[in-house]
């Protein structure tokens, strides 16, 4: 099935993408400046990561989560039989990572460890509902789906906030990295409403199944260029 082949090869790119990403941060930007935005990125991509891993296996190799209807008469062998836990560990880790992210924002923003705990512990919560509150496919959509909407406009907004109050190249890094991650949440609601927009917009996972990847690595892109001129200040 090549249409299956290339989702999942994109996929595959997104999550070689945030290891980079993981390991850049860490030893190319941390291990030099111990900038502690610098250590939060890195375990944020590594967070993603591991989710995403997650995520994969249970679109692609378990049934009945498999997108692509059953594996065994797509002659594809599955490496599970239910793929739910894999649903409930990937939404955990990747909202873990949200709450380090909304956490470091904060810190960076207001400088006070009130206001971090304040602002990682929505996206903590959610993450624990997801991981351990049994729901059903439509459910998981919409809090995954909803609650992504707001965090792909509330992240994008801390970080043009530090625009705003910044100058000179910090602002142009600042505002770059709002849309980057404005991109990157989009293509994870995409992603999270992929069963919905499958069945009744497009008919088929052809194209979500290509514009949720392709958005998160338009917004890696973005975050990647965005941080680079922070650096160059």
């Amino acid at each position: 099935m090549v249409v299956r082949e290339i989702h999942a090869g994109l996929w595959y790119l997104v999550v070689g993408l945030y290891f980079f990403l993981f390991l850049f941060f860490l030893f190319f930007r941390w291990r030099k400046t111990r900038n502690p935005f610098q250590l939060a990125m890195s375990l944020f991509f590594l967070l993603l990561a591991v989710g995403r891993v997650f995520y994969f296996i249970a679109d692609f190799y378990a049934d009945p989560t498999s997108l692509y209807g059953g594996l065994p008469g797509l002659g594809i062998t599955q490496f599970i039989s239910n793929g739910s836990w894999f649903l409930s560990a990937g939404a955990f880790f990747e909202w873990s990572g949200l709450a380090l992210l909304s956490a470091t924002a904060a810190f960076m923003i207001f400088g006070n460890r009130l206001a971090e705990i304040g602002f990682a512990i929505p996206a903590f919560l959610i993450a624990v509902i997801l991981a351990l509150v049994p729901m059903d496919a439509t459910t998981r959509m919409i809090v995954s789906g909803g609650a992504g909407g707001i965090y792909a406009l509330f992240i994008p907004l801390l970080f043009w906030y530090l625009a705003w109050q910044s100058g000179g190249i910090l602002r142009r890094s600042n505002a770059l990295l709002g849309l980057g991650f404005m991109v990157l949440f989009a293509g994870r609601v995409v992603s999270a409403g992929r069963h919905y927009l499958a069945s009744a917009v497009f008919g088929s996972y052809t194209i979500p199944g290509i514009l949720a990847p392709g958005l998160i690595v338009i917004g890696l892109i973005l975050i990647a260029v965005g941080n680079e001129w922070g650096q160059t200040q």
